[in-house]
């Protein structure tokens, strides 16, 4: 009989102290304490759908199905509590997919990313009427985001994007100058930029927490920290979901996990899991508007550990950066959690961007997991090894709108819908890979210094030799 048991480094039942949560799921959940409606499985269920994963991804699939085919028996579990994982400690940009324009043109051609891309930018006010709608309060502002230069280096990183966007007609991304990317947000490293005017910034954690009551309310069935343990093919083609204390029988099974994906089948040679870094100040309104930054503009640079800022409504810095580390094999994501990896490299980052505000007080700094696909674009498809249960995976940093469009994909999986979706880019599984253990977690400990090396000589100015960069393009 088919089964797929879990690594014992899978995420466990025990939340996090207080201490460890995001300031935003910290927040989050003082505004909508523990109601007493998602207790932890105790027993045997039957459902239509087990959707496993109370992130983003799991809620909105969750939901989707239900508007599509009302009357569906949806279950959900979560090892945590919902927004426990990436999607409440995330940095809350929602914007399109266009910035991944030419990967979406590589696996699909330019009329499938042109839909994928305009299905994005729909999603973001989706996303947007929904929370309004729902009396969800994401503290959410409608800006443009920057893709910026910020080294002389980075300069026309987004020609090719650019190039793929004109060949297919539209012209959603606008070229400034570096004058005018500098005057922006208030800082003299920037050398240009595009800009999307299409995005905006919220609270991410807010958002699951409210998704999570409006799939209660819509008769979802949610049980939190209640991990799961193995999935089985069980009698009469369905799938028994294992737990620690209870099961769920489900004709379907929707694995909506991110980053812990890579510990499942082959799914680890198509991404990588590293650490990300971020910090969130405390209130400094008047620092911000002393710079010229006025808020509603978020900026991720050029750089492959990028870095990304951004301000919130109540005037407090968001400052990030990406491959702060690896975790090695199966240890996967659950160790890529708590402080700051290199917090020292944080506020170096942020002090050469933003010196006015290297002293800036923080409220609290942190790592999270962040799984990239070798695509950089988000994929979904089948188990093998338990026939019934499908993914997605792979958001590369970007899952706050993208998880709308996967939900749509894992939706029409499961209800044996034949449309745009099922049969969408995303559906290819990515055919290229990333080395496996015993090689990547040495061959990822000796790149990481040497992109930082890297990028401390493109930030001085200097010139990298091309062969250098070929050789740490490989992560």
């Amino acid at each position: 009989m088919s089964e797929l048991r879990l690594s014992p480094n899978w995420p466990h039942v025990d939340a996090p102290s207080p201490a460890r949560r995001t300031p935003w799921l910290r927040d989050a959940l003082a505004a909508e304490p523990e109601d007493g409606r998602t207790p932890t499985l105790t027993d045997e269920l039957r459902c239509d759908v087990c959707v496993v994963g109370g992130g983003f991804t799991g809620l909105w699939t969750a939901l989707e199905i239900l508007r599509r085919a009302p009357g569906t028996d949806v279950v959900l579990i979560e090892a945590d509590v919902c927004g426990g994982g990436a999607s409440g400690a995330n940095a809350g940009f929602l914007m399109p997919m266009w910035a991944r324009f030419s990967s979406l043109v590589a696996i699909g051609g330019h009329e499938e990313a042109r839909r994928i891309g305009e299905a994005s930018a729909a999603a973001v006010d989706e996303i947007v009427d929904f929370a309004d709608a729902h009396g969800i309060d994401v503290g959410h502002r409608r800006g443009p985001w920057m893709w910026a230069a910020s080294a002389p280096a980075q300069r026309g990183a987004w020609q090719r994007t650019l190039d793929d966007l004109h060949r297919a007609g539209i012209e959603p991304l606008h070229r400034i100058t570096a004058d005018e990317a500098r005057r922006t947000v208030g800082t003299r490293s920037h050398y240009g930029a595009v800009l999307d005017p299409g995005c905006a910034t919220l609270q991410p954690a807010a958002l699951v927490r409210g998704l999570r009551r409006v799939a209660l309310d819509a008769g979802i069935r949610i049980h939190e920290r209640t991990p799961l343990t193995a999935l089985r093919a069980a009698e009469g083609r369905t799938v028994r979901v294992r737990t620690p204390y209870g099961g769920v029988h489900a004709d379907r099974v929707v694995l909506a996990v991110n980053a812990w994906a890579g510990q499942i089948e082959d799914l680890g040679r198509r991404m990588v899991t590293v650490a990300s870094d971020t910090l969130l100040s405390r209130p400094v309104p008047e620092r911000l508007r002393a710079l010229g930054w006025h808020g509603e503009v978020s900026v991720c640079d050029s750089r492959r550990r990028l870095n990304y800022y951004r301000t919130t409504p109540d005037g407090r810095l968001l400052f990030g950066k990406g491959g702060s580390g690896v975790a090695f094999g199966d240890l996967g994501p659950s160790t890529l959690w708590g402080d700051a990896l290199r917090p020292a490299e944080l506020r170096a980052h942020l002090g050469r961007l933003f010196p006015e505000l290297a002293d800036v007080p923080v409220d609290m700094s942190w790592t999270a997991p962040v799984e990239y696909s070798v695509t950089s674009l988000p994929f979904a498809g089948w188990l093998k090894s338990v026939p019934g249960v499908c993914y997605a995976a792979g958001y590369s940093g970007d899952g706050v709108g993208p998880s709308r469009l996967m939900a749509k994909v894992l939706a029409s999986f499961v209800l044996g819908t034949s449309d745009e979706w099922s049969r969408s880019a995303f559906t290819r599984t990515p055919t290229g890979w990333f080395p496996p253990e015993p090689v990547r977690y040495p061959g990822a400990r000796f790149v990481l210094p040497a992109l930082r090396a890297v990028e401390a000589r493109e930030d001085r100015g200097g010139r990298v030799p091309d062969l250098v960069k070929r050789l740490v393009s490989v992560f």
